[in-house]
C-alpha cells in the first residue's frame, strides 16, 4: 500500500477507481423491492455494499437487542437473496464496531475502515481501525487508524473514510474532544501507508444546518472528486465535488456547496417527525460499488420508522435508490 511521492506531492496512484475491475452484472431493478436488506432482531445500517469475487458483498452496522455493534456481512449475486448475517471477527481489545467503510487500495486489497464502538480500549472514546482482506471471508487482524492525529482517551474519532489521490493517501474522519464541537477532519499520510505517519491538513469549508458532517465517502464521478456525507442534523445526505487543486493536499478542504439528494421516501417506511430525531430516512447512504453501474448510480441507505429501538440505533434496515444525473433518483418499482 505504498504511493510514489516526488517533493510534497504524491503522484496519481493506480488506486480503486482505476484499478481493473471484474465486470459487474445488470441489476435487475424492476424485481426489487425495498427494504433490500434487514433483520427481525436488529438493526442494520452504515452500509457499504461493493461487487467483489462474482458477488455482491454488504457490510453495514449490526446492533442487536443488547446494544453491542458489530460489523455485519452478507452476500448477494442480485441484491435481491442473501445469505444468512456473518459478523468480522470481534476485537475482543474493544467494545465494538461500526460505520464500515471499503476501498480498494491499489494492489487490489480491500481496505475496510470502522471505529470501536461504543467504548475503545479501557472504557476511552470511540476511535478509527482498519483491516484489509481479500476475499471478505478472511479478515486481516485490526490496526488502529491515525490514531496520534488525535491520541487522547477523551478524544472521539468516527466514521473514518480513505481514498489513494493525486494528493497522496488521505483520511476523512469526524472528531469530538472533550468539551468541544465535532468536526470533519481530513489527514494524510506522510509515507502512503495506511499506518502512517498522518499529518493534518485541516478542517474543510463545509457546514450544512450550521454544524459539520459524518459518514464519509471519497468518490470520482463524471471526471470530478466527488464527497458523499451525512448531515449532522437531521441525518440527510448530501453531495459535494471538490473545488480545490486535487493534486495540493491543502486543495481538499475547498468543496462545492452540498446538495440534498431528494430520495423518495416509501410506504414501508411511514415515520414522520423530524429525521435524526424521530425517525431515518437515507441515512449514511453509500454509492454503491464507488461508481456507475449500467450507466446509472446505485445509492444504498438505512431507512427506520423510529430511533427508540436497539438500544437508539432503531430498526434500520437497507434500501436501495438509482439515478442517471445524481440529480433525479427514483426508488424499485413497487
Amino acid at each position: 500500500l505504498v504511493a510514489v511521492f516526488v517533493g510534497l506531492v504524491a503522484l496519481p496512484a493506480a488506486g480503486a477507481e482505476h484499478a481493473p475491475r471484474a465486470p459487474v452484472p445488470p441489476i435487475p431493478w424492476s424485481r426489487l423491492r425495498n427494504p433490500i436488506l434487514g433483520y427481525p432482531d436488529r438493526a442494520t445500517k452504515d452500509p457499504a455494499v461493493v461487487w467483489a469475487g462474482g458477488q455482491w458483498q454488504a457490510l453495514f452496522s449490526s446492533v442487536g437487542g443488547d446494544g453491542r455493534w458489530r460489523l455485519g456481512s452478507s452476500t448477494s449475486a442480485d441484491l435481491i437473496h442473501w445469505s444468512p448475517l456473518a459478523t468480522v471477527p470481534h476485537d475482543p481489545s474493544v467494545e465494538g464496531e461500526a460505520s464500515p467503510d471499503v476501498v480498494r487500495a491499489p494492489d487490489g486489497t480491500w481496505v475496510i475502515t470502522y471505529q470501536s464502538f461504543v467504548h475503545d480500549v479501557g472504557g476511552g472514546e470511540a476511535k478509527l481501525y482498519y483491516r484489509t482482506t481479500s476475499d471478505f471471508r478472511v479478515f486481516s487482524a485490526p490496526h488502529p487508524l491515525g490514531r496520534k492525529l488525535h491520541p487522547a482517551g477523551t478524544d472521539r474519532m468516527i466514521d473514518g473514510a480513505v481514498a489513494w489521490t493525486p494528493a497522496g493517501l488521505l483520511l476523512g474522519y469526524k472528531v469530538s474532544v472533550k468539551d468541544g464541537a465535532q468536526a470533519f477532519e481530513l489527514a494524510r499520510s506522510r509515507s502512503g501507508s495506511l499506518d502512517g505517519p498522518w499529518d493534518l491538513i485541516g478542517r474543510p469549508n463545509i457546514s450544512v444546518f450550521g454544524d459539520t458532517i459524518e459518514n464519509y465517502q471519497f468518490v470520482m464521478l463524471k471526471g470530478s472528486w466527488r464527497l458523499l456525507a451525512t448531515s449532522n442534523q437531521f441525518d440527510r445526505p448530501f453531495l459535494f465535488t471538490l473545488a480545490g487543486d486535487s493534486h495540493d493536499p491543502r486543495g481538499w478542504l475547498h468543496w462545492s456547496a452540498g446538495r440534498q439528494l431528494q430520495i423518495p421516501q416509501e410506504p414501508w417506511n411511514p415515520g414522520r417527525g423530524i429525521t435524526g430525531a424521530t425517525y431515518e430516512h437515507a441515512n449514511c447512504a453509500f454509492f454503491v460499488n464507488r461508481g456507475p453501474i449500467g450507466g446509472r448510480y446505485y445509492l444504498v441507505y438505512a431507512d427506520s420508522s423510529e430511533v427508540t429501538a436497539f438500544v437508539g440505533a432503531g430498526h434500520a434496515q437497507l434500501a436501495l435508490a438509482r439515478s442517471s444525473d445524481l440529480t433525479r433518483w427514483s426508488v424499485p418499482p413497487h
